[in-house]
């Protein structure tokens, strides 16, 4: 069995630097917009399916201040957001419907299968009652549903300069 806690760091470690690789200076304002709503939604979602029994995270990185909460920290409020970060600020907006969805499905089969491959070699994730097709189908779902968020959001955005009075 792999060390849990080195997985989670390394997984930290490697969301800081894609990060710093993938996120332009100039849009590093816009990722704040993803990264917080996907954290909300993310949160409240993993939060649920934890209290229902259906997924378990008996490795924790911060195990004695995650007692109440026992969703995953490290996935809710760090991976999760970084990868809708990435997800949002390379959006193919200007493609067909067709590849706005196998982009969505690409993204959501590299997370699942190294979500399915930490529940089979780690005990960083465990499936309770859960099965990899929700993990698949849900993060299509949170993914689309944050960067329809994301756009609305950013239209009501004025330009620095504009006079707001």
């Amino acid at each position: 069995m792999l060390n849990g806690r080195l997985i989670i760091a390394a997984s930290i470690i490697i969301g800081i630097l894609l990060i710093w690789k993938l996120v332009p200076k100039e849009r590093a304002r816009e990722a704040w917009i993803p990264f917080l709503s996907l954290g909300s939604l993310s949160w409240a979602a993993g939060l649920f399916v934890v209290e229902m029994g259906w997924i378990s995270y008996p490795i924790q990185l911060l195990s004695k201040e995650n007692q109440i909460n026992e969703s995953s920290f490290t996935f809710e409020f760090f991976l999760f957001p970084i990868l809708a970060i990435l997800f949002s600020l390379y959006y193919p907006s200007e493609k067909g419907t067709m590849i706005k969805w196998l982009y969505a499905f690409v993204f959501s089969a590299v997370f699942t299968a190294a979500e399915v491959i930490l529940e089979k070699y780690t005990n960083v994730v465990k499936y309770d009652e859960w099965k990899w097709y929700w993990t698949f189908f849900s993060v299509v779902l949170v993914l689309m549903l944050n960067h329809q968020y994301v756009k609305w959001f950013k239209k009501g955005l004025r330009p620095s300069g504009e006079n707001h009075a």
